[in-house]
């Protein structure tokens, strides 16, 4: 689905003019390469949230992930791959573009793939309403799991055992 250019327009000029007032409220250096700058366009609260996400490199590939709210991303500037998983375990991918909204369920696995550059998008929340976490392919592991606990954009067990 994309956003009517007369919406697109200012929403996109308004959102990406964040980063030159204020540096990143979050950023996401696994092994010290650039991944991702988040903005909290709002302030953090635990019932509806905007963050604006600057994507410089993928998700890692080791298991999709899903998240603790339902969500909605419009991309804003780039394109990426979106890697999903249908039903029956087959993996779909499909190019997003600047103006193209997605809606997922926490419970929608995926993955993010950078493939012309860096991307720019507006990532909406609802309220948290589960834990969220990685889907591996034995079982599903809890984020604080797969990742390094003291640095959190980096894999720690991953799709191994604990």
């Amino acid at each position: 689905m994309k956003l009517a250019n007369f919406l697109f327009e200012p929403i996109a000029k308004a959102a990406l003019s964040v980063p030159t007032k204020r540096p990143p409220d979050v950023e996401l250096t696994p092994n010290t390469l650039p991944y991702l700058d988040r903005w909290f366009i709002i302030p953090r609260n635990r019932w509806f949230n905007i963050y604006l996400h600057h994507f410089m490199a993928s998700d890692n590939d080791t298991a999709l992930h899903d998240h603790p709210w339902w969500n909605v991303s419009l991309l804003l500037k780039g394109d990426y791959l979106e890697h999903t998983i249908k039903e029956g375990g087959i993996n779909y991918k499909k190019q997003y573009c600047a103006r193209d909204l997605k809606f997922r369920t926490a419970k929608s696995p995926h993955r993010i793939e950078i493939n012309n550059g860096p991307s720019w998008s507006l990532f909406i929340t609802g309220p948290t309403i589960r834990g969220w976490g990685f889907h591996c392919p034995k079982r599903w592991v809890p984020w604080k799991e797969f990742v390094k606990p003291e640095k959190p954009g980096e894999i720690g067990i991953g799709c191994g055992e604990p």
